[in-house]
């Protein structure tokens, strides 16, 4: 077995796979009975029982880092570090001696990263400047007038604190020029002195970047790039001449890791620090670092918007006399414009009482609404008394814009509603501003308002810093903002709502008052605000995520993370950094150790670490990109981390959310995933640019956007990050392939989608939920008898009156499904609307996307409401009700009927179309006239009445002695009508108007044209559709129009598609045509099983000349394009009635019977006009399905909380499409938030799997870093694992709150553990070293191949169900013997990585040692009978064990027998493991000490 250190060659990289996944045992187990135990847990170290510990016991419910008391103090790390600093640099001081500027060669690049260097002012060495460095000052202009801002009065003070400290601290409020300013002052003076200089400046956000570094050059006259230029990610508008550059402060962080260094500036300015964000603090710590180390040159300025300059001060003091002074603060001028504070307790004597409020509690009172109302309209009245009034439009001349401060949406949506009765009495635009809603909704807040009208902008904290909006003159401010924050149990983000700080509150003051003095309302009392409000918020470092700040760490080898960001500015808690690390190491980016010993603090940096630290990502979109490439789908994969690291690409407008849902659900494509629909929005519009379909006329890019609901600004964002990814990518040796390998062409779309899925599951583990069990049967009777499928139930309506109120109900669901309208049935106080498929949908086994579309209008909030008829109109309506059903003596009572409403959009046609079968009849010859798709077809009853009405319509319609009459009046969908079809030669059939459109046909040259107009028509005595010209329809003669239609729509029962070939429950293409061949103008016999939806499902029986019968439904399974499925509710009941009405049963009533009343006549406008009582509305509840699906985590954390979907995504309105399917069925989440309570776990961008029959246990095997299998009692069987990070020393697992246990509900074999182990060894040899580097395009290939091969081959393995068992012990580790653990026998090697994917030991069952004993015990009696072996010679027999070493490395699926042992295996994998075993070795050892004696 060959160890791959560098590029391997095709013939190792077989060896991985072929030996590999083999269990082998060494020793044959001791079995000890448990009742020697006393039905107690072994120890294996004693050998005996384990004594229970209850701290033990609480610890194992507990990540380590929270066991017992192990962190009484979170901070104590903090002081030790810090106190060595402290020490450091009073000894650097005692030993002060400064180093000279003339080179840095042998002085700065010897000093390590924990050395100190002081001083308060060092030049730049002179070898570190370019040459001709200052001719820069010769080619531009530089001779300028500076803008008039508050900062310039500050100009020289700045400069000269500047030149004579390494560190400034400038304090200043938005608006003062420092940004813009404080670069061209340093600039101009270095230009005046013609030194060399080089300025970066930071920006929290790529926008303001940007607009910063044109608004300079503008102002200086200079071209973007030259001077002064900007670079966002790798978007460089820079040059050689630039000396100014504007970047976000992401990308000094990754120029600081890379080099170590910041010797290529000499001024480094950190912007807008105040914010406290991640990004900003790390620069801060790495600035510091460096500048005390080996780029003491380096000046540094710090500028903040609020007042706590003096931390800053503070953390980049150096030792002056024996002890630490602060740098230098310089604050500048304030803005020009006075803004007054109002409290809420300065409003009461006009607006009522002050709202409550709780410090502990926070939240928006109603009471904080109602005064904020009243404050916009007390506006008017204070403008009116200092400008007067306008005649024209009854307001004062100038209205100031309002800028209300909200915390989150639905708090944005609330305000929104109770301004909104004072739009049109008031003149206001309300516009909401939050992060989810588009660009074009955003840009409304820069858009000056008509005359006389006042702007509200009702925003969140974006527009504390993000957006400025200068015509801002009153801010309502409610003094809440929602923070990031990081669960501390679970390490899953959440929203949590705060009271805001006091710095916010100042940020948000300054929006008003740019143009004229202002004034800020806050909507709590004064004494709250003084009182309760935080000076300051949590920093962000302190309550976020860590993952990539600890793997930047670790990149710039600064040691321990613990160590470097215990000198950060507000360090996080060393709980945090441990449960970081142990997230990292659940990912595969450090390794368990530091060398060889383990350190819950920190880990060795992975291949995989490397990798995901120079991401521009979140590390699990890192781990996506990664998996993408071993499985060959890598480019689909860098499309879905682009688009889920920047803002979404689907538009959500606030007015259109509905549209906006049904849109998205278009683009997922059945797949049920939002990664799906984002990949095929995405590869849409790039294949339209790279096609310049958008340059075309009438095809402008952003018309389509809107269109189709997609962001123009973030799927271009999203088309530079996928640039950027791959270029980052490269320089790991992880590309795209520049030719199309072979394998895909041995895959379909189907296979590659389900490829793709599997890969978001290894990425983004252990963000595992299951599907909640469904009952069919409890939801066909919630829906009275209706098709759970495609109908929906709302409920609200006076009792047995809903017929009334049919036509205004049909309305409200216009917006699900027009064509063809919906069903209403009612039954007491409920209505259920069913949606019925189109003539020729693909409707077997799908959800009506009607039924989508109505939950999604409850979820919404959207309301239903019904206009109440007064009582003596709804006393009319119900006697002709009772007039028009007295005839019907199946009709009791009438309030007590279920009643269809038989209109004249219901009824077209339907007695022509309706199926009715005798129940006599079992089978049926029919002739296939059309197939829809696989399963699914239309056909021709072979009797004797289905051939009369052809030969009645044939002669009726192309009779040459009596043609048809043209169609003189407007044509309509549904409608009857006449239309030619050519089937050799061109005849006329009846036929259904299903769809009409007009086309544009243009002249000759292109000019002129004429207008054609087209139908779809469904020929309905064969079923099948075309397009014909309108002008060639006729009219429909009578004798044709009362005949019943000769076609019948039929289903193949009891299958549904391959989860595996045919992706998403759709039929592949290849199926299709497999089943077109079969069937299509042929005769068959269709054994009838059951009538549902008009609908007839059978088994389809072909017939061959030869007496061959065929029955299509198992071929189909046979060729694996289908699986056996059982049939659904509904088809079971009327299958079951058929039955009883063949065995005599007359009596029994068919289900599903409703009375089928017509709507009542419609009044006269007389009594239209008091028909109605005024104002008087109800609205329904609803609408609901019975089969909307809820998830449950299978993760320990996540058991007691309850997981929601997130509204904006595809799956957040789940229904359960085949609810007969009892296996589980997974979803996986792309990020898992908890709600601000932390009792809901909230799933974002999610995809839900094929239900393969034991998928969510595979799936969880395949990619857990470490698993543990259980098994029965009696050891003869496999019934589940726990899968997780494994346990330490104490056997208390290391990360419980991610333990995942498993119960098989599928038979599960050592031949599934080989198979689960070839695939992690696939992952762990393209990623478990280095060496990866080096590999070249064929063996990555190869690599590729038998990752997707091995993935494939588990998927495909048929796994019978079983009675799931439950593991006594659950979620605890080590609980084998170790006597019985059959361990692999790639220990310590690649394929097995220790700190990725550890390779599965399997358990001996007491099956397979019985098996070994009955072979054992038939040997012994063949030799004693005198038997021998086929092969007779000890010669033969070693040749013959030379010969099963070759086929244990072919990867051969069939069974192989050992002649040395007398055994028969099934594959090559088992093959493997027996030659490994101790009884095949000492055969082989007997043979050879055979021969020696013979020679």
């Amino acid at each position: 077995m060959a160890y791959i250190t560098a590029e391997p060659d095709l013939d190792e990289l077989d060896d991985w796979f072929k030996i590999g996944a083999a269990a082998s045992q060494t020793k044959a187990p001791e079995v000890l009975a448990r009742s020697a135990l006393g039905g107690r847990q072994f120890d294996p170290e004693t050998g005996s029982y384990v004594k229970v510990d209850e701290q033990k016991v609480l610890d194992s419910r507990l990540p380590r880092h929270r066991r017992g008391k192990r962190h009484p103090n979170q901070n104590q790390y903090i002081e030790e570090y810090r106190q060595q600093e402290y020490d450091e640099l009073m000894s650097q001081t005692a030993a002060s001696g400064r180093m000279s500027p003339t080179s840095v060669s042998g002085q700065l690049e010897a000093l390590e990263l924990d050395s100190t260097v002081l001083g308060s002012s060092v030049a730049m060495p002179e070898d570190l400047i370019p040459e001709g460095a200052t001719d820069v000052y010769k080619n531009y202009r530089f001779l300028h007038q500076y803008a008039k801002l508050p900062i310039l009065e500050a100009r020289d003070e700045i400069v000269s604190t500047i030149e004579s400290n390494q560190v400034t601290v400038i304090q200043g409020p938005t608006g003062s020029g420092k940004t813009t300013q404080i670069p061209q002052f340093i600039l101009d003076h270095y230009a005046e002195e013609s030194r060399y200089c080089n300025i970066i400046v930071t920006q929290p956000r790529k926008i303001a970047a940007m607009s910063v570094s044109k608004r300079v050059c503008e102002e200086r006259g200079w071209e973007l790039g030259s001077v002064c230029g900007y670079q966002i990610a790798l978007d460089r508008h820079g040059s050689e001449d630039t000396r100014i550059l504007y970047c976000t402060t992401g990308i000094l962080k990754e120029k600081l890791i890379a080099k170590k260094n910041m010797h290529e500036f000499t001024h480094i300015m950190l912007d807008e620090v105040h914010e406290r964000d991640i990004e900003s603090d790390f620069a801060l710590l790495l600035v510091k670092k460096l500048l005390r180390t080996n780029s003491p040159h380096v000046k540094v300025i710090v500028t903040s918007a609020t007042f706590d300059t003096q931390d800053f001060a503070q953390y980049f003091a150096l030792p002056v006399g024996g002890r630490l002074e602060p740098a230098p603060v310089i604050q500048v001028g304030t803005v020009h414009h006075q803004v007054s504070e109002f409290f809420a307790d300065d409003l009461t004597s006009k607006l009522g009482e002050v709202p409550p409020v709780d410090e502990m509690d926070p939240c928006v009172h109603p009471a904080m609404y109602d005064m904020a109302v009243g404050l916009i309209k007390e506006f008017d009245l204070l403008e009116e008394k200092e400008q007067g009034k306008d005649t024209r439009t009854g307001f004062a001349p100038v209205r100031g814009t309002v800028l209300i401060f909200l915390p989150g949406y639905q708090e944005i949506r609330q305000m929104c509603d109770r301004v909104g009765p004072y739009k049109d009495t008031h003149f206001l635009v309300p516009i909401p501003l939050h992060s989810s809603i588009t660009v074009e909704e955003q840009n409304k807040v820069f858009v000056k308002p008509a005359q006389g009208y006042r702007k509200i902008i009702i925003s969140t904290n974006i527009a504390e810093s993000s957006i400025t909006v200068p015509d801002i003159k009153y801010v309502i401010d409610f003094c809440l903002t929602k923070n990031l924050c990081c669960d501390p149990d679970t390490n899953y983000t959440q929203l949590q709502l705060e009271w805001a700080s006091k710095a916010n509150t100042r940020q948000r003051k300054g929006r008003a008052g740019r143009v004229s003095n202002g004034r800020v309302y806050y909507m709590v009392p004064r004494w709250f605000y003084e009182r309760v409000l935080p000076d300051f918020g949590i920093p962000e470092m302190q309550r976020s995520p860590l993952e990539s700040l600890i793997l930047k760490t670790k990149i710039f080898e600064m040691g321990e993370p613990k160590a470097l960001l215990a000198l950060a500015l507000s360090p996080p808690n060393l709980d945090d950094i441990e449960r970081t690390v142990l997230s990292l190491k659940e990912i595969g980016a450090l390794s368990t150790t530091v060398g060889k010993c383990a350190n819950p603090y920190d880990g060795d940096l992975t291949f995989i670490g490397r990798v995901l630290a120079g991401l521009p990502c979140d590390v699990r979109i890192g781990k996506l990109l990664i998996l993408g490439h071993v499985f060959g789908v890598l480019e689909e994969c860098i499309i879905l981390g682009a688009a889920m690291s920047v803002k979404s690409i689907f538009a959500n407008p606030m007015d259109h959310k509905l549209e906006a849902f049904k849109a998205k659900i278009s683009w997922s494509d059945n797949s049920l995933s939002d990664c799906i629909a984002i990949l095929n929005a995405y590869k849409v519009w790039e294949s339209r640019l790279k096609m310049e379909e958008f340059k075309r006329s009438g095809a402008n890019e952003f018309q389509w956007g809107s269109k189709s609901f997609i962001q123009i600004k973030a799927i271009r964002e999203v088309h530079h990050q996928v640039q950027d990814l791959e270029k980052r990518l490269l320089a790991f040796n992880i590309l795209k392939p520049t030719r199309t390998p072979d394998y895909l062409s041995k895959t379909s779309p189907a296979v590659e989608k389900l490829i793709l899925k599997m890969v978001l599951c290894g990425a983004f583990y252990p963000n595992f939920a299951v599907k909640n069990e469904s009952d069919e049967g409890e939801a066909v009777k919630f829906l009275s008898n209706n098709d759970p499928s495609r109908t929906v139930m709302v409920k609200g309506l006076p009792a047995n009156q809903g017929i009334l109120y049919e036509k205004q109900i049909r309305n409200l669901f216009s917006t699900c499904w027009k064509d063809p309208p919906p069903i209403i049935t009612f039954e007491e106080t409920r209505a259920f609307i069913t949606f019925p498929w189109k003539q020729g949908t693909l409707s077997e086994g799908k959800i009506h996307p009607a039924v989508y579309t109505a939950i999604k209008i409850r979820q919404l909030g959207l309301k239903l409401a019904v206009d109440l008829l007064d009582k003596d109109e709804v006393g009319k309506r119900l006697d002709e009700l009772r007039k028009t059903t007295s005839s019907l003596q199946t009709v009791s009572d009438l309030r007590t009927n279920r009643i269809l409403a038989d209109t004249d959009l219901t009824s077209t046609d339907s007695v022509h179309s309706l199926v009715n079968i005798d129940p006599q009849i079992t089978t049926l010859l029919i002739n296939v006239t059309e197939v829809v798709g696989c399963g699914h077809l239309w056909g021709q009853c072979d009797d004797a009445r289905t051939k009369d009405v052809l030969i009645k319509v044939q002669n009726s319609l192309n009779n040459p002695h009596a043609p048809l009459s043209p169609i003189t009046h407007k044509l309509l969908p549904n409608q009857l009508v006449a239309a030619p079809y050519q089937d050799g030669e061109e005849c006329y059939y009846r036929a259904r108007i299903e769809e009409l459109k007009t086309e544009r046909v243009p002249g000759a040259r292109g000019y002129g044209g004429a207008t054609l107009s087209k139908a779809l028509v469904f020929f309905v005595d064969f079923g099948n559709k075309d397009w014909v010209h309108t002008d060639r329809l006729r009219t429909l003669p009578g004798t044709c129009e009362n005949l019943p239609y000769a076609a019948i729509e039929f289903h193949l029962k009891g299958i549904r598609p391959s989860n595996v070939k045919c992706a998403d429950g759709v039929w592949s293409q290849q199926a299709n045509h497999l089943f077109e061949n079969l069937t299509l103008n042929k005769n068959m016999f269709a054994q009838v099983f059951s009538i549902v939806n008009n609908t007839v499902r059978v088994d389809l029986v072909a017939r061959y000349p030869t007496g061959q019968e065929i029955c299509l439904n198992d071929e189909l399974i046979e060729q694996g394009f289908a699986e056996k499925a059982e049939e659904s509710f509904l088809s079971e009941q009327n299958h079951q009635w058929r039955e009883e009405q063949r065995q005599g049963n007359v009596k029994t009533n068919k289900p599903g019977a409703w009375l089928n009343v017509p709507t009542p006549s419609k009044p006269d406008h007389n009594q239209r006009a008091g028909g109605r009582r005024r104002g008087r509305k109800v609205n329904l509840t609803g609408p609901t399905n019975p089969l909307e699906a809820s998830f449950s985590s299978m993760t320990l954390s996540g058991r007691q909380r309850v997981v929601r979907i997130d509204p904006d995504s595809v799956n957040c309105v789940a229904i359960d499409d085949d609810p007969r399917n009892k296996f589980s069925r997974l979803m996986v989440a792309s990020f898992i938030g908890l709600n601000s309570a932390g009792n809901t776990m909230v799933a974002r961008n999610t995809t839900i799997l094929p239900q393969i029959p034991g998928l969510p246990a595979l799936v969880t095997l395949l990619f857990a870093p470490y698993t543990e299998y259980r098994t029965d009692p009696q050891r003869k069987e496999y019934i589940g694992a726990i899968c997780g990070l494994g346990y330490d020393e104490d056997n208390l697992p290391i990360l419980p709150d991610h333990d995942i246990e498993l119960t098989f509900e599928t038979e599960f074999t050592t031949q599934d553990i080989a198979m689960i182990n070839e695939v992690r060894m696939a992952i762990n040899i393209a990623l478990g070293t280095d060496s990866a580097f080096g590999w070249g395009q064929n063996v990555i290939s190869s690599i590729q191949e038998r990752a997707r091969t091995s993935l494939l081959d588990l998927l495909k393995k048929l796994k019978p169900p079983r009675e799931p068992k439950t593991f006594p012990h659950m979620y605890k580790w080590n609980r084998v013997d170790p006597a019985y653990v059959l361990h692999h026998n790639l220990r310590d090697t690649t394929a097995d990585s220790s700190h990725l994917l550890r390779l599965h030991n399997a358990i001996a069952l007491v099956g397979d040692e019985e098996e070994k004993r009955d072979n054992d015990e038939k040997e012994k009696a063949d030799m004693k009978r005198g038997r021998q072996h086929r092969r007779q010679t000890p010669q033969a027999l070693l040749k013959h064990h030379f010969e099963l070493e070759q086929i244990a490395n072919s990867h051969v699926r069939k069974p192989v027998h050992c002649e040395i042992c007398n055994v028969t295996v099934t594959n090559s994998q088992i093959l493997a493991i027996h030659i490994q075993t101790d009884r095949h070795l000492q055969n082989v050892k007997k043979l050879q000490e055979s021969m020696l004696q013979q020679g």
